[in-house]
């Protein structure tokens, strides 16, 4: 029988009646613990509160500094997407570019090729001739076109002007800071350096004679001229400010033809050059996409205790989503940046 005692406890033994005369057994004294630690929290009527879990992001973002951590997360992230667009533009466009120029180069297949443009109009985005310029050491397959999507692949002539080697305009316009800029020196150019373009009629040079600063929302009227004219047009500055810079340069070689008088169209203000607006929807959904995955991470990692496996796991959708927006922004900036 056991008898509380105090702080002990107190084991009776039986009496030899109930053992049956045998000897009973050693008093043991178990001594009760003084302190009990309890599970949770107590509050100060001393009663414990039951274990709570790990707090929730709306609790964490009460804390002191947890707005600034947040803040600054969200200042990581856009930097480094600004700095993940920057790379695409600089550092994988022009690898797309080079792939573009020996895809035209394979669809030209040389002189043959250019020969059987002759009297009929290639779609656009197809392989047209070919530029060279010895003082920049620039040899380029020209596409038929000068939207955004036909500058990714090179530069292009521009629906509506003269056929190289007549006596009319011929306006081919190029990028100078993305997808290869191939352009990024035509300011280098002086009056007497020669241009030579490979077309359906054949092989022509030209020779500079000046350049010039077209700005913003201003036009440069294009048309027959009693010599032929070749003009290079890219951006005004690497950003895509400043209007439009283009290189003018006079037919040295004979001239095969001339076309008929209204057949030259007149290019829209500033060539119309600007980007592609067909881009706009897809590139905020996308980006909507991009912003969701980013914020389900976040929130899931915090709640996670291994939140870099999180950030691991997501990693591979965040990069496919980010490339998927960066191509349509592209396509938003003006055709020759």
């Amino acid at each position: 029988m056991t008898v509380p005692s105090g702080s002990s406890t107190v084991t009776v033994p039986p009496t030899p009646a109930t053992t049956g005369g045998k000897v009973p057994p050693v008093v043991v004294l178990e001594p009760l613990p003084s302190h009990v630690e309890p599970d949770g929290p107590v509050d100060e009527a001393g009663v414990a509160s039951p274990p709570r879990g790990r707090p929730g992001v709306a609790e964490q973002l009460r804390s002191p500094g947890a707005v600034l951590r947040l803040l600054g997360t969200v200042a990581g992230a856009v930097a480094l997407l600004l700095a993940g667009f920057g790379a695409y533009l600089f550092g994988f466009t022009p690898v797309e570019a080079l792939h573009a120029q020996h895809h035209l180069a394979d669809e030209l297949d040389g002189a043959a090729g250019l020969a059987a443009l002759n009297g009929r109009v290639p779609p656009e985005g197809a392989a047209v001739g070919i530029l060279r310029i010895p003082a920049l050491g620039l040899r380029q397959i020209l596409v038929e076109g000068t939207s955004a999507k036909d500058l990714e692949a090179g530069p292009g002539v521009m629906v509506g002007s003269a056929p190289p080697g007549t006596r009319s305009d011929v306006v081919v316009a190029g990028r100078r800071a993305t997808f290869g800029a191939p352009f990024a020196h035509l300011a280098r150019l002086s009056a007497g350096d020669e241009i030579e373009v490979t077309a359906a009629l054949g092989t022509f040079t030209y020779r500079v004679t000046g350049s010039d600063l077209v700005a913003s929302g201003h036009d440069l009227r294009l048309g027959r001229s009693d010599e032929g004219r070749l003009l290079l047009v890219t951006a005004g500055s690497v950003f895509g400010g400043g209007g439009l810079f283009v290189v003018t340069a006079a037919l040295t070689s004979r001239a095969v033809a001339s076309v008929a008088a209204g057949s030259s169209a007149q290019p829209p203000p500033n060539f119309g050059l600007s980007g592609d607006s067909g881009a706009v929807a897809p590139a905020i959904l996308w980006g909507e996409a991009l912003i969701a995955v980013l914020v389900i991470a976040w929130y899931v990692a915090r709640r996670s205790a291994k939140g870099w496996l999180v950030y691991a796991l997501s990693a591979p959708v965040v990069i496919a989503l980010a490339l998927v927006c960066f191509v349509n922004v592209a396509a938003l900036l003006p055709a020759t940046v």
